[in-house]
């Protein structure tokens, strides 16, 4: 291991997260419909949606369902709490 040596005025890099889904927009009662992309199987989304809003809720104390919607091509997530 080799340990560099102690250094003033060097800048924080500027995080660019990305955020993918607007759970920390949404309130109680609404709702945002994922839609999938040409070729995209509605379950694999599903099972990439609905684990992203519950992980969300649990940091975040609110509660979110999601429900396949072929009808819509998509997945619709509503905030219940």
């Amino acid at each position: 291991m080799k340990v560099g040596k102690i250094e003033k005025k060097v800048p924080v890099p500027v995080v660019h997260s990305k955020i993918k889904y607007p759970w920390h927009d949404m309130k109680v009662g609404e709702s945002v419909l994922i839609e999938a992309e040409e070729g995209d199987s509605l379950f694999n989304l599903k099972r990439k949606v609905g684990p992203a809003a519950r992980y969300f809720g649990e940091k975040t104390g609110r509660a979110f369902k999601t429900l396949l919607m072929r009808e819509e091509n998509g997945v619709r997530v509503w905030r219940t709490k």
